[in-house]
């Protein structure tokens, strides 16, 4: 039989299932809310090469803080190459990706505007003015603010072009953070960077160590179209005030031959000092805060991906919610139960001294015929009583002693007192008594007191 005592053993069994249930549910939470950036993917430099990098998170930036063995100056862990050449991101995909945009499928647009007022309206306006607003830039456009003067401010638009090229496309689609390849480049301390991306020479130019403008050429390798092209953008930019004046310095990431290097100083007058090359493409660095430039096509996977994730949400509430209240039904319903089976074994257990009080009472009861009431004051003080109605009479004392019975009592009046005194004469405990009553008297105001004595015939008489 089950006992009240294994109560807490049953709960805690279901508080256990009650408990995974929701470990689960915050999990999915915490998956959607607190991702952390571990994965790389960027453009390389030869045509169709994706590099894979994986960037340490912030709890294993600290553990190389905190190592006895320092590496490097710098608290940060750098990144780490997993793959030189890697496929797009599989649908479904658990890592957390951040992806490099190439700059063939960017705008950046240097611009001024007034300070006062909403900058993003305000970006919106000169745009469309310049008719350089086209379909599907207002969702996806991003700004750095580079220069503030009085009156207005210089900013740094970007916005993914609206049909991404097809061989970036699949790499596009997926990702939780989407950022310019172009800032994920080492551009300190210099005025220009030259870099080779997916087989094609891109630039841009840089002042106080932010992007001002950047794009790709179309040019495979360094000729005098691409400096012409620097020089004019060069010219055009310090013309809007964008730039203060010529590079005067250059930075070549990639596979750029002696021939190339020569190329650019010479057709931009700088010197071979104020050149520096870096052969290989560097370690990415990561900016903080990251731009994210989803293409249009990366926007509705998001907004399909997070529909998917309220539904799971909701349903996760509504299972939840359901397996709640049935735990709550379920306990309740166990709960009654044991204090059902409790007191039915607690009725059981009473029920033998219930029916062993029965049994004396019926013993008693067939055995009390068998005595004579009389002998009992108990039996005829209750023979008296039953004679009493109302608030007439009232009995003052009563004595029994050797078969005889003395009843003093006070009535309203005297014909209550004599009227009760004949009552109890003719009752049927009293039928062998032979009584005698004295004249009642006056006790107080609408007060009578009376006396009576009977005895049975072998009573002893008392002594004169």
């Amino acid at each position: 039989m089950s006992n009240i005592r294994d109560l807490p053993n049953i709960f805690l069994e279901k508080g256990r299932t009650l408990l995974a249930a929701i470990s689960q549910f915050v999990l999915l939470l915490q998956s959607d809310s607190k991702k952390n950036h571990k994965t790389l993917l960027r453009p390389g430099t030869s045509l169709g090469e994706w590099q894979r990098w994986k960037i340490a998170s912030k709890k294993e930036e600290k553990h190389a803080a905190r190592s006895a063995i320092e590496i490097v100056s710098s608290s940060k862990a750098e990144p780490l190459l997993l793959d030189a050449s890697t496929a797009p991101p599989l649908a479904g995909s658990t890592l957390d990706w951040i992806v490099g945009v190439p700059t063939r499928d960017l705008i950046v647009i240097p611009l001024w505007v007034a300070s006062q007022g909403d900058l993003q309206e305000l970006i919106r306006l000169e745009l469309s003015s310049k008719h350089l607003l086209r379909r599907g830039m207002s969702e996806g456009l991003k700004m750095i603010t580079h220069e503030i003067q009085e009156e207005r401010t210089l900013v740094v638009v970007f916005a993914p072009t609206s049909t991404p090229s097809v061989t970036t496309a699949p790499y596009l689609k997926k990702g939780h953070y989407f950022e310019a390849a172009a800032r994920l480049l080492p551009i300190e301390n210099v005025d220009l960077v030259l870099w080779k991306e997916l087989g094609e020479v891109c630039f841009g130019f840089v002042k106080k160590n932010q992007y001002l403008w950047f794009s790709g050429s179309g040019e495979n390798r360094v000729n005098s179209f691409l400096t012409e092209l620097i020089k004019r953008l060069s010219s055009h930019l310090q013309a809007e005030s964008v730039l203060t004046q010529i590079p005067q310095s250059v930075r070549m990431i990639g596979s750029f031959s002696m021939e190339e290097r020569l190329l650019l100083q010479e057709n931009l007058g700088i010197s071979e000092n104020a050149c520096d090359l870096i052969l290989e493409l560097p370690g990415p660095t990561i900016p903080e805060p990251l731009l994210d430039l989803p293409s249009e096509q990366a926007r509705e996977e998001r907004a399909l991906q997070e529909k998917k994730n309220r539904i799971k949400k909701i349903v996760t509430l509504a299972l939840l919610g359901y397996f709640f209240f049935l735990f709550s039904g379920a306990s309740n319903l166990l709960v009654k139960k044991m204090i059902v089976t409790h007191l039915s074994h607690q009725l059981s257990v009473d029920a033998s001294s219930v029916r062993k009080a029965n049994d004396e009472m019926i013993e008693w009861q067939e055995f009390r015929f068998a005595i004579d009431p009389t002998t009992y004051a108990l039996d005829l003080l209750a023979a008296i009583a039953s004679q009493i109605h109302g608030e007439k009479i009232r009995l003052i004392s009563l004595s029994d002693s050797a078969g005889r019975v003395q009843i003093t009592g006070e009535a309203t009046d005297v014909s209550q007192a004599y009227h009760f005194l004949e009552l109890i004469k003719k009752a049927p405990e009293f039928q062998e008594y032979e009584w005698t009553s004295s004249q009642p008297k006056l006790a107080g105001k609408n007060s009578v007191k009376f006396e009576t004595e009977g005895s049975l015939p072998h009573a002893k008489t008392s002594p004169e």
